[in-house]
């Protein structure tokens, strides 16, 4: 298995979980520092294998093609791929320069593509089997001053159907993931109480990472066999709570 952005948040606890049941885990991620920290933190767990880690920007497809190198001798070959990798800042569309916008969809679509294509041409469909699972975002019906993640979240769940129609003759599942409001250190940063922020969401509470790495593991198993081409929504209510922001931006 490769977990993206796999030194904190999702792709932290996601690497744990599989780690903890006895998956070979390889992270990568811009900064060597903290996968060191995930593997240290799986091994502190009783972790059955080392994970392996393999720094890497995804959004630089010769950084890309290196890091594979590494994780395919490490590992062997990846029949799990968690595209978690992902990122944005709150601006209001008409705000947002060009530069701007292609930072945020290089890393949430850009990467994502490239990383998923080279993982299935390189092990998955010469193999004949292979699961990739990308997470992309709730709420899907819109959120203001995310129209750049949104655009780039939304053409990730579009190439999950195409590929799962392309793919499913090698074997290989695609299906998105799409969390709601997670509460990682990365969100801490956007300054909001999370009490309110809980108040637009059915289920009272933010998302915890290790909820979405559940789902993640669900899918990667045996049970998740039957499960292609679709996203499964896990956010707590969100996407079906009506109208507002999350974020206040309206």
């Amino acid at each position: 298995m490769l977990v993206t952005g796999g030194g904190s948040g999702i792709g932290r606890a996601t690497a744990l979980l599989l780690s903890s049941l006895a998956a070979h885990v390889a992270v990568t991620g811009r900064r060597e520092e903290a996968l060191a920290e995930t593997a240290s933190l799986a091994d502190a767990a009783g972790a059955a294998h080392p994970v392996l880690i393999a720094p890497c920007d995804v959004r630089e497809p010769d950084e890309v093609d290196a890091m594979l190198d590494t994780v395919l001798a490490g590992l062997g070959r990846v029949d799990v791929l968690v595209n978690n990798a992902g990122g944005q800042f709150i601006a209001p569309a008409e705000t947002l320069s060009y530069k701007g916008f292609r930072a945020v969809t290089r890393l949430n679509l850009d990467a994502t593509w490239y990383v998923t294509t080279q993982v299935a041409a390189r092990s998955m469909i010469p193999a004949g089997y292979g699961k990739v699972l990308s997470i992309t975002m709730s709420p899907r019906r819109g959120m203001p001053g995310m129209a750049h993640s949104s655009a780039a979240r939304a053409a990730v769940e579009s190439l999950t159907r195409t590929l799962a129609v392309e793919w499913g003759r090698h074997g290989v599942r695609v299906v998105a993931v799409a969390p709601g409001i997670v509460h990682t250190e990365a969100w801490e940063r956007y300054g909001l109480d999370p009490a309110q922020v809980s108040t637009v969401i059915p289920a009272g509470r933010l998302e915890s990472a290790d909820e979405v790495a559940a789902m993640l593991a669900f899918l990667a198993s045996p049970a998740g066999d039957y499960v292609t081409g679709t996203t499964i929504v896990v956010d707590g209510g969100l996407d079906v709570s009506g109208p507002g922001s999350a974020f206040g931006t309206a």
